[in-house]
């Protein structure tokens, strides 16, 4: 059993555990809920047309993530940036690097354990599920409870070479770390339509149709010109191909699309189907 509190007011290194151990994981496959977009959504795509823990399962790197975590030590811990790279892919890791550059008395954007989402603990039947693996790309639930509540955090993975690196984690109430990170960035708003900055945002064309993208809590909104409803899009890491954003429609389907460049002016959009259209922003 876990017992403790986040004390996110003072030194996250002076948090004070009452009793932490390490929980030995459990073989369990856990399939994780996704938020399918609407059946409109479909209409609205392009139409059819031209670490240290190397060679691990992705489970594995959970299960040594929480170890350190229980032992205070780890990326939200040491505040050392090859202790985060060793986990997190970029740019995740940029955003938790920047957090944990803040004075001591200040804050964290997290308010709360970034790894158990609260700030009491009395954690019991904890779980590192075995995880769901598709090409380059994992996801591995973590499951416990917490003062009875029973709760399960979604960790998503991408393979770099040899190992597995956390892109983003996904919590209950159905915000993201990285939403997280990004909501108490409090940057100025950017107009939509092109992106300076070279966010993923604004109009793109995709093959025959177009789309609008938008920065959201829980990763990136796309609206297709000819659906009436919308996807959630998460930055997955970068591959030999670019810079990728993808959404499931549908479990083990995905609608991907592939930057060249880190500003996300052009690419490519690989439907779930497999078929492949031209993007460019939009002008």
């Amino acid at each position: 059993m876990r017992h403790r509190k986040w004390h996110h007011l003072v030194v996250i290194a002076a948090v004070a555990f009452s009793a932490a151990c390490t929980a030995a994981p459990v073989s369990s496959t856990n399939e994780i809920a996704t938020n399918a977009p609407p059946a409109e959504v479909a209409e609205g795509l392009p139409e059819g047309g031209g670490g240290e823990i190397q060679g691990a399962e992705p489970h594995t790197l959970i299960t040594e993530l929480y170890k350190l975590h229980d032992a205070q030590k780890g990326p939200f811990f040491e505040r050392k940036r090859a202790t985060i790279d060793r986990f997190f892919a970029k740019p995740l890791a940029d955003m938790i690097w920047k957090d944990e550059q803040r004075p001591n008395d200040q804050v964290s954007a997290m308010g709360a354990d970034p790894l158990y989402d609260g700030q009491d603990f009395e954690i019991k039947n904890f779980k590192v599920g075995d995880g769901k693996v598709v090409a380059d790309k994992a996801t591995v639930n973590v499951s416990f409870e917490n003062f009875g509540k029973k709760q399960t955090v979604t960790f998503m993975m991408i393979r770099q070479g040899a190992d597995w690196k956390i892109t983003d984690i996904k919590y209950p109430n159905g915000y993201t770390l990285a939403g997280v990170y990004r909501e108490n960035a409090k940057e100025p708003e950017k107009p939509a339509d092109p992106s300076p900055s070279g966010e993923f945002e604004g109009s793109y064309r995709v093959g025959p149709t177009s789309c609008t993208v938008k920065p959201i809590r829980m990763g990136f909104e796309v609206r297709w010109v000819k659906g009436s409803g919308s996807e959630i899009y998460n930055f997955e890491g970068r591959d030999g191909k670019g810079y990728n954003f993808v959404a499931e429609p549908e479990p083990g389907k995905y609608n991907v699309f592939t930057f060249k460049d880190e500003n996300y002016n052009s690419g490519s959009f690989t439907r779930a189907d497999g078929k492949v259209f031209p993007v460019s922003r939009g002008k």
